[in-house]
């Protein structure tokens, strides 16, 4: 996660650009809904393995983009359901709120307007917490902003990457 690699080597960072994201579900989500999601997942990995399906519910405003569905499935099919087990129990357990205020350098928040698994509230918690943090929301996308408008989002990277060079 950007964070850690902040919260350790702040020095090799001269920005941050944060898509979609949580200082872990426990700093950005309620307590009910962080136990509903380990609930979820624990249900998810509890399944037998042919029958393993990684998507979580939410990633998509409308349902995933068509043009990516090849792909989305054949990176379904490599997700290891012991690798995803950590990757969630992570995530449930993280909370990196307290390195938020101390970021000092410039920092995109780029977040799908839609965005159900990381919802707005966690984006302006961000750039009320970061200093100087700009928020970008990309209409009537979801947690996957960058597949589901990959013009626009595209488009904001550059613009603040080319901005901060």
């Amino acid at each position: 996660m950007v964070l850690e690699l902040y919260r350790w080597r702040p020095d090799l960072v001269r920005s941050l650009l944060m898509v979609d994201t949580y200082a872990g579900w426990k700093g950005s989500l309620p307590p009910e809904e962080v136990a509903a999601r380990v609930e979820g997942a624990r249900r998810m990995l509890a399944v037998p393995r042919e029958e393993f399906d990684p998507t979580l519910p939410g990633l998509y405003a409308a349902g995933p983009p068509e043009r990516f569905a090849v792909l989305l499935e054949a990176m379904s099919r490599d997700v290891r359901p012991e690798t995803m087990a950590t990757q969630l129990s992570l995530m449930a357990e993280a909370d990196e709120t307290d390195l938020l205020p101390r970021i000092k350098v410039p920092t995109l928040l780029l977040w799908g307007e839609r965005d159900a698994r990381s919802p707005l509230d966690v984006a302006y918690a961000f750039q009320e917490a970061i200093p100087h943090a700009e928020l970008v929301t990309i209409p009537a996308v979801g947690h996957m902003s960058n597949l589901e408008a990959p013009e626009a989002f595209t488009a904001t990277v550059r613009a603040f990457c080319r901005a901060h060079a």
